[in-house]
């Protein structure tokens, strides 16, 4: 047992001997292509690096680690300093050391310092004085698709609170509605502007469901979601609620690329697949641009569906439907993603008695709602 242990520290010894090294000038690019926002005497710049750029910046796969760091520039102009809250960028944000410590393993103890120094100064300050301007990293939970976040500042005087709000696309992820030439779905004459009684007219006329090809083969889910908004509104709305954009680029994490199998409207898939985990379990939202505008702008048609998953990984749609279309209204709600909603006469009840089955062998419900 001691020559055991004896070998075991010697070998544990040998492998903490690797140096650190990392890419000092890797921000540039970033500044590059950064967004920059103004408010009175406060002009906020903000980038996020990919997954490679991260890795050239820091010298460590953070995204590996489930880290993301977002590259934030504050000049403030006033004549009173300024407070920056990283909670308001990520409520859980990870500390410059934190980030350090994690990534610490095999490293020699020098180049653990240097680690531990270089994070610590390149971090985000949380104070800007007046007449000045300060720049570094806050650590965030990586996501994949468009980053949105806040940056939160506020100054001595109680009136002194104001919130900045970034969606900004990160290099390495395409979406999959990045690919989809909007404008040129439908030509001009086949737009219909509606107005409210036209718009609820239309939408009980719509078929039940999706279906399993581009000619209206099988039934496939139910559609039971309606948005009405411009498309930046739509997706920014969506990614205040936490829903996640699917991947077109197949060098994607597996489970984020888009499902090209089935679900078809308007004899095309989906426009659009957001998703969103619900404990265990996985919520899809597809949504198709519809050839209808409402006060101007743009109809969107979808489907939300709620997959239950087992221990084993199985998995099953949520049969009564009508769950997964109330849970999207609110959480669209609660992050005050939300405007106004009103419910639309469908095709009518289906019984637990008597489900309907879609064409992948599905069986679902969907009593009327009072």
């Amino acid at each position: 047992m001691m020559v055991l242990l004896v070998v075991c520290t010697w070998l544990l010894g040998a492998c903490a001997t690797k140096t650190w090294q990392h890419d000092a000038n890797g921000t540039l690019p970033l500044k590059s292509r950064a967004q920059n926002q103004v408010e009175n005497d406060l002009r906020v710049t903000a980038a996020v690096p990919g997954e490679a750029e991260t890795e050239r910046i820091f010298g460590l796969p953070l995204y590996k680690r489930g880290i993301q760091p977002v590259w934030l520039e504050i000049e403030n102009r006033s004549a009173l300093p300024i407070r920056y809250a990283p909670v308001g960028t990520d409520r859980n944000y990870f500390s410059p050391l934190e980030v350090s410590y994690v990534h610490r393993s095999g490293y020699s103890n020098e180049a653990r310092e240097q680690m531990d120094r270089y994070f610590y100064g390149i971090a985000m300050p949380r104070l800007i004085p007046p007449g000045e301007t300060h720049s570094g990293f806050v650590f965030t939970h990586a996501r994949p698709g468009t980053k949105g976040f806040n940056v939160d500042l506020f100054g001595p005087d109680p009136e002194q609170e104001y919130s900045f709000i970034f969606f900004i696309d990160v290099p390495g992820f395409t979406p999959d509605h990045a690919s989809v030439d909007f404008d040129a779905l439908y030509t001009a004459h086949e737009i219909r502007s509606l107005d409210s009684a036209g718009l609820r007219k239309e939408l009980a006329a719509l078929p039940c469901c999706s279906s399993s090809d581009s000619s209206n083969g099988e039934d496939g889910g139910p559609v039971n979601v309606v948005l009405i908004g411009e498309s930046n509104d739509v997706l920014y709305a969506l990614l205040r609620a936490d829903w996640l954009e699917t991947a077109s680029n197949s060098d994607a994490t597996p489970g984020q690329v888009k499902d090209s199998d089935g679900f078809f409207l308007y004899g095309r898939p989906s426009d659009a697949l957001f998703y969103r985990t619900r404990g265990n379990d996985r919520v899809e939202l597809r949504l198709w641009l519809s050839p209808m505008q409402h006060d101007d702008k743009p109809v969107w048609i979808g489907q939300v569906i709620h997959y239950i998953y087992n221990k084993l990984g199985g998995s099953r749609m949520d049969p009564q439907v009508d769950d997964a279309a109330l849970y999207f209204l609110q959480n669209l709600w609660y992050s005050q993603s939300l405007l106004r909603y009103a419910f639309s006469a469908g095709p009518g009840e289906v019984s637990i008695d008597n489900m309907r089955q879609d064409f992948r062998g599905a069986r679902y419900f969907t009593p009327v709602i009072a």
